[in-house]
């Protein structure tokens, strides 16, 4: 029987990446961090030539107000937070009415999502971190925020980034995140 970790070391599937160092974190020595009570959490060295596409999942996120979790890029284990990021979200409540979206435009990060407070999850795709940074993804928010979102953002800057800084535009995050490299 071949199992799943094969058939991705065989040039199929997504292989989970392990950062060369985490900020702010725990890495379970497989590559998936954990934060608790977190205002920031950067991941270093997670994107390299190998793959041109980056799957980005966080599981078990919870902040401690309902603010935007927020992203940038980094290099050399330093941010990118220059006013070159581009973003939109939308919000959608369970009863399918558009609750409201942001948008920004040279900003100093890039909105991704608003958190909940009670439960939420999301996944984001990152095509071509070593030439410019696009972003696209989905999540939910469970809880009294019952909310589903969807967002996308770029970084309007050519350069080479390795890693990425999370953190949420105000209060602190607790949850997981795992990042996998698309075979080609």
């Amino acid at each position: 029987m071949t199992k799943a970790r094969d058939l991705a070391n065989g040039g199929f599937g997504l292989v989970l990446m392990k950062p060369s160092s985490v900020v702010n974190g725990t890495d379970n020595g497989k590559g998936t961090v954990s934060f608790s009570a977190a205002s920031t959490v950067s991941l270093n060295n997670v994107f390299n030539s190998t793959y041109d596409s980056y799957r980005i999942v966080f599981t078990n996120i919870i902040g401690s107000a309902n603010a935007f979790l927020r992203l940038r890029f980094r290099k050399a284990a330093a941010d990118n937070s220059t006013s070159a990021y581009y973003s939109s979200t939308g919000i959608v409540t369970w009863t399918g009415v558009s609750a409201s979206g942001v948008s920004a435009a040279a900003a100093s990060s890039a909105a991704l999502q608003q958190l909940s407070t009670t439960y939420g999850q999301l996944s984001f795709d990152v095509t071509q971190p070593l030439v410019r940074p696009m972003i696209s993804g989905t999540g939910m928010a469970a809880g009294p925020e019952d909310r589903s979102q969807y967002f996308s953002a770029f970084i309007n800057a050519s350069d080479t980034f390795d890693g990425f800084t999370f953190f949420p535009a105000s209060g602190t995050i607790t949850g997981q995140v795992s990042v996998y490299g698309y075979n080609k």
